[in-house]
């Protein structure tokens, strides 16, 4: 990967080699970690996919932010957590799976929207895996709102790669790690945020809490979206430009290098969620799948951006880049 120090790279290579202190084996020089290893032969692309095309599906009318299929949406994502085991996340003053925030509703994409402006009352879905410190945490973040429908149109935006391919990424990490007998040091926190997509809401709701809680120093986020589009060969990671990150990067970079996943770095995204962490100088950073051409997303919030264009292999390298990168931080 081009522009990053070798000296954290070594760092982490040599804190790998020690071992995690949680019963597993550590590799022999050279070796590839087994343990790493399974965590991504673990990703199961097929059952992603059943997520994609649940989420794209007609039913949810392109999940518009306070509609009623959203709130639908909304239930189902909270059975995902439930039936994982996740817990609250009760750092972040929560007593159950959602985090509930109001939007404006001339701010949502509604087909049948009220008269007059009123608020709306949407939600994150969050879950946990504690940790054995509980004094950090590694949060996985997507959003799982879309554009709804054309009112002029009635055509619907069926959002398969943005951003059903990240939620699914999160739900699929989510079951990775409950389904493991070791538990990491910091706390696996898998939150997927609400309204985004109108005005960025569910990660301003999330970072507000982060920071009442002072949390700004002891987490870091990977945000995750567009995992399956076009026709490129490579991993990106975008960092903002932020110094905090760097731990983050490294962390994936070594992931990527262990799986023989091409990365690129790149610097500012002002459209993701991550740079709404970065407004409260939260550590965040965006992985997607490369568009080829950067500018030129072939169906980026188009009526045709449907399942069955969703790059499998982008989709696949990704989430298994991003479960070791998790592992290697959370340890």
């Amino acid at each position: 990967m081009r522009y990053l120090k070798p000296v954290l790279s070594i760092t982490l290579a040599a804190l790998l080699l020690a071992g995690t202190g949680c019963g597993k084996s550590s590799p022999t020089p050279g070796e590839k970690d087994p343990f790493l290893i399974s965590l991504s032969d673990k990703v199961d692309t097929a059952r992603m996919m059943q997520h994609i095309e649940y989420l794209a599906g007609d039913e949810f009318a392109g999940r518009a932010a306070g509609s009623p299929q959203s709130q639908e949406l909304e239930g189902f994502l909270e059975e995902q957590w439930s039936e994982l085991g996740l817990a609250a996340a009760g750092e972040l003053g929560l007593d159950g799976y959602r985090q509930e925030f109001p939007v404006p509703s001339d701010r949502c994409f509604l087909q049948d929207p009220p008269s007059e402006v009123t608020e709306i009352t949407c939600a994150n879905i969050i879950g946990e895996i504690p940790g054995t410190s509980g004094e950090e945490l590694i949060i996985l973040t997507a959003n799982y709102d879309g554009l709804g429908t054309d009112a002029s149109s009635g055509e619907i935006y069926p959002g398969a790669d943005y951003n059903a391919s990240g939620t699914s990424a999160v739900i699929e990490l989510a079951t990775i790690f409950s389904s493991l007998d070791l538990k990491a040091e910091k706390t696996l926190v898998f939150a997927l945020l609400g309204a985004e997509e109108c005005g960025g809401y569910g990660g301003a709701a999330l970072a507000e809490t982060l920071e009442a809680g002072e949390w700004g120093d002891r987490v870091r986020i990977i945000n995750l979206e567009g995992l399956g589009a076009g026709d490129g060969y490579y991993m990106d990671v975008w960092d903002l430009n932020y110094r905090k990150n760097r731990i983050t990067v490294e962390a994936i970079d070594d992931a990527a290098s262990l799986l023989e996943v091409v990365l690129e770095l790149g610097g500012a995204d002002p459209g993701t969620s991550a740079s709404t962490f970065f407004l409260f100088h939260i550590p965040a950073v965006t992985c997607d799948w490369s568009w080829f051409e950067r500018d030129d997303h072939p169906d980026f919030h188009l009526y045709s951006d449907t399942p069955d264009k969703i790059n499998r292999e982008g989709l696949l390298l990704v989430t298994q880049v991003v479960a070791v990168a998790t592992w290697m931080l959370a340890e």
